[in-house]
């Protein structure tokens, strides 16, 4: 019986060294669908932002039926420990800024406020959380933050810290664990560090390490006879 994933990503330029692995490894019945031993996998390529990434998904949602799927992309670490390169297991998702400016500048976010329960699914402790992540798969775990743009003003990001926030900033995270969630569709969100937020200084960011360590990590996923599927099953 053949397994049917599918591989989400904002951009194809996050995925195209898995891309060309598929190419030359798996069978191709359309630009978009390979099988890979018994594994169908599906390329879905959302766009970049909340909103491109729900309709993107939503969209899939209404055709097809997968098994299980993967987010992978790259993000900009929060939390200087981690390191440029290294791939991280997100464990959690939370939506920055979603909430009303206090006049000292400090965001009050939605659970503060109360438009959103922080402990009625699929929120527990006001985060979004992946129930299918197993230590055995010797990835580091890291918790990400979904902004609508990425931070580069010091002062902004000091502001941050006085809220809710992640380890690890992206622009679709959310979006695709609380349809996930939603719709009780297991998945893992993967993502590499490709910067630290911190002054916007593009010099120091280190894009093609983060997209070919993230998508060594994926391919290695895959080829492990689909074993990885347990965890997300």
């Amino acid at each position: 019986m053949n397994n049917h994933i599918a591989i989400v990503s904002a951009t194809d330029m996050e995925i195209k060294p898995l891309l060309h692995y598929l190419e030359s490894n798996a069978i191709k019945h359309s630009p978009v669908k390979f099988q890979l031993k018994d594994l169908e996998i599906d390329i879905l390529i959302t766009g970049i932002g909340i909103l491109h990434t729900t309709y993107s998904l939503m969209a899939y949602l209404s055709e097809h039926q997968p098994d299980a799927w993967i987010q992978v992309g790259i993000g900009g670490a929060f939390d200087t420990s981690l390191e440029i390169g290294n791939v991280y297991l997100i464990e959690s998702e939370t939506v920055v800024d979603f909430g009303a400016q206090d006049k000292d500048g400090r965001i009050i976010n939605a659970f503060e406020l109360g438009w959103i329960d922080g402990e009625e699914f699929p929120y527990s402790n006001e985060i979004l959380s992946c129930f299918y992540i197993l230590t055995e798969k010797n990835i580091p775990f890291a918790s990400g933050m979904t902004t609508i743009h990425s931070h580069g003003s010091r002062q902004k990001i000091e502001k941050l810290t006085e809220g809710l926030h992640g380890q690890i900033e992206n622009m679709e995270g959310a979006a695709f664990f609380y349809v996930s969630l939603m719709k009780s569709i297991p998945f893992l969100s993967l993502r590499s560090v490709s910067n630290y937020v911190e002054d916007r200084d593009t010099s120091k960011w280190n894009i093609s390490l983060a997209i070919n360590q993230l998508n060594e990590k994926i391919i290695s996923l895959l080829q492990q006879d689909t074993g990885f599927l347990k965890s997300i099953h």
